[in-house]
């Protein structure tokens, strides 16, 4: 019988700034049966070498290239590739915690009717640099039974281990999506039945940097969580899926007081993003005028979020 592993899925865009860390922290895990597979998406910058370099060094290392179509298409690609049951995805600039596979690992074999698990994440900034931390939670049954998505769809991507079988069962990927694929794919997912949890473990260090998104993106990011999530309600009715045109009229019908509100509370979360990327690059004055957008914008969630990245609380699986 063949050794239980993991393989892990990493798209690649000019991430030379960061994919070595990334690539070591994955060859350095405690779990050894594990493949890497690295899916080059048409970077012009130094990357192909960094990875070149890791395939001579170390027969686990896996390099695909393709040109540029997107991290969607570069996940499938790689994850049609992967020889293990179980799939980890990894972002070419955060860093795996020494033990995250072989804990991950662990958790899936205590629970065979798993199909995907996240985990808590510390934040680091661009120097590596510990600077907070996000604890996860899923709840499908009461996301479902409330109609609230969002208890369920959050996911830290670079957390986040799944078998392939649910994977290719859903649709992989929607490769159409320059934004939230992987808030569609647990979507469908959870409206397919299969099981999620979050393991409450720190088996990440995400990396906040990076500039600021322009507005006109911001709004187009929220048009597509707030679709997503509507498809998600309505297939749970039972009632067919809407296009994003669809959605958009729909929306436009709804009171203007909830259309208001829903768009504060979203800009307050992206204000508050931005403070953490400010945050995580040093920038205090940017980090400081983003944070007091976000308070003013939604102050209890936003005061509620600064306290909860500021715990400094680790715990361990037992059970």
């Amino acid at each position: 019988m063949p050794k239980p592993g993991v393989s892990v899925v990493m798209p690649v865009y000019n991430g030379e700034r960061f994919v070595a860390e990334t690539i070591e922290s994955v060859l350095n895990q405690t779990l050894r049966e594990i493949e890497l597979i690295a899916v080059d998406d048409g970077s012009t910058d130094s990357s192909p070498d960094i990875l070149a370099g890791y395939t001579r060094r170390d027969s686990r290392v896996v390099v695909l290239r393709q040109n540029q179509a997107g991290v969607p298409t570069a996940a499938n690609t790689g994850i049609r590739r992967a020889k293990y049951d179980l799939v980890a995805r990894i972002d070419a600039d955060d860093r795996m915690l020494p033990d995250r596979l072989e804990r991950q690992l662990w958790f899936f074999e205590r629970r065979p009717h798993l199909a995907v698990a996240c985990s808590n994440c510390y934040f680091i900034d661009a120097s590596g640099r510990r600077i907070g931390q996000s604890s996860c939670s899923i709840d499908v049954d009461k996301g479902s039974r409330e109609r609230r998505p969002s208890l369920f769809l959050e996911l830290t991507h670079s957390t986040v281990m799944m078998r392939k079988k649910p994977f290719f069962e859903v649709g992989e990927y929607r490769e159409d999506l320059f934004y939230g694929d992987d808030r569609h794919l647990w979507g469908r997912m959870a409206t397919n039945g299969f099981s999620m949890e979050c393991q409450n473990e720190f088996l990440i260090e995400y990396r906040l940097h990076g500039g600021a998104l322009t507005m006109g993106l911001v709004e187009m990011q929220r048009d597509i969580c707030a679709w997503i999530d509507l498809n998600v309600v309505r297939r749970l009715e039972g009632q067919p899926e809407l296009s994003l045109e669809e959605f958009r009229l729909w929306e436009h019908g709804q009171p203007f007081v909830k259309r208001m509100r829903e768009r504060l509370n979203f800009k307050a979360l992206h204000s508050f993003k931005k403070a953490s990327r400010f945050y995580g690059e040093r920038r205090y004055l940017k980090c400081a005028f983003s944070l007091a957008a976000a308070v003013s914008l939604n102050p209890a969630r936003t005061v509620n979020r600064v306290f909860s990245r500021m715990q400094n609380r680790d715990t361990r699986l037992s059970t």
